[in-house]
């Protein structure tokens, strides 16, 4: 794909989000499902048919639900804090069996005493590589991806080259991330690579091209931010935009932020398959362990707000989606 091509999908996915927010402002639903994407064979079908679901990704990642799911099914419970002991991360393990969450997120160091004690579980392990800046060279990505991987990490959670996506280095981007991907794929049957762009400090085009750059360099999710950045983290509009991009074939991870359930909720029915989050703990004791109705997990946040059982979930300011 080349600059103009990468240039006209920006635009048309930059216009189609819009559109769909102007309608949802004017018809007062909250979602994207005023916006159309293109099925197989060119005819469009509304964006909420699909913008809850996950990708068919292999690897234990992610497959669209036929029926409830879980919230606990969408949560990376999530703990890179460089302050974290190992008493923390094994706390961190021992909520991630009990809820079955869908996976656990460290820091390399300690990928292997959470590969022993998830052994024998659903868990994923998750890991992180060029973080939190994505400023180190491809090489040195791929080296720490792959010693994760052969540290027990099924996951592997790169940043991507910030500074290259900003100046339009798409070339260099897509090439960062297949490094990663290819050195992932090497060790121990393969690892699934979700790639962090950092919406926050992205213009919503570049927030399309780097997703774009992510699918054609072999990636299985984008994800939103690292959550160490002062721009800020997930929003719902990066969020619609980056599923839009990416359609089916990818997932899309929210993180950063994400603290309370109404704000996941918002974020589940803008299209992400997984929140990283280091409150899953309280999703499932405000949701219950119990699957949801997809009419639940879409439910817009304002009315989730008024009936939370844990009471942490305010309705946005204003009276606004989140």
């Amino acid at each position: 794909m080349n600059d103009s091509e990468l240039d006209r999908l920006a635009a048309d996915v930059v216009r189609r989000v819009l559109r769909g927010a102007h309608g949802a402002s004017g018809g007062g639903t909250g979602t994207a499902a005023a916006a159309p994407r293109p099925a197989a064979g060119g005819v469009a079908r509304p964006l909420e048919d699909v913008s809850w679901r996950g990708p068919q990704v292999q690897l234990g990642a992610w497959t669209p639900a036929a029926g409830p799911r879980r919230v606990a099914d969408f949560v990376d419970h999530t703990l890179l804090k460089p302050e974290a002991t190992r008493a923390d991360i094994l706390k961190l393990c021992a909520e991630a069996r009990e809820h079955r969450f869908a996976a656990v997120c460290v820091n390399p160091v300690w990928v292997e005493l959470c590969a022993g004690e998830l052994a024998g579980t659903s868990v994923a392990v998750a890991s992180v590589c060029g973080f939190p800046l994505g400023a180190a060279t491809t090489e040195m990505k791929a080296a720490e991806a792959a010693e994760a991987v052969s540290r027990g990490a099924a996951e592997v959670d790169m940043v991507a080259a910030i500074g290259h996506i900003k100046g339009g280095e798409w070339r260099y981007v897509e090439d960062d991330i297949r490094g990663v991907v290819e050195a992932c794929g090497r060790r121990g049957g393969g690892a699934l690579v979700k790639v962090i762009i950092e919406s926050a400090v992205l213009a919503p085009e570049d927030i399309v091209k780097a997703c774009a750059v992510a699918r054609l360099a072999g990636a299985h999710f984008v994800k939103t931010s690292t959550g160490f950045h002062p721009a800020g983290g997930a929003t719902v509009d990066a969020v619609r935009l980056m599923r839009l991009t990416v359609g089916d074939d990818l997932g899309v991870k929210a993180a950063g932020g994400v603290r309370d359930c109404a704000t996941a909720l918002a974020m589940i029915a803008a299209g992400a398959s997984r929140i990283g989050t280091s409150s899953g703990v309280g999703f499932v004791d405000c949701l219950g362990p119990a699957p949801l109705s997809l009419a639940e997990l879409l439910k817009r946040p304002e009315a989730h707000a008024a009936t939370c059982r844990s009471g942490s979930c305010a309705v946005p300011a204003g009276g606004q989606p989140y």
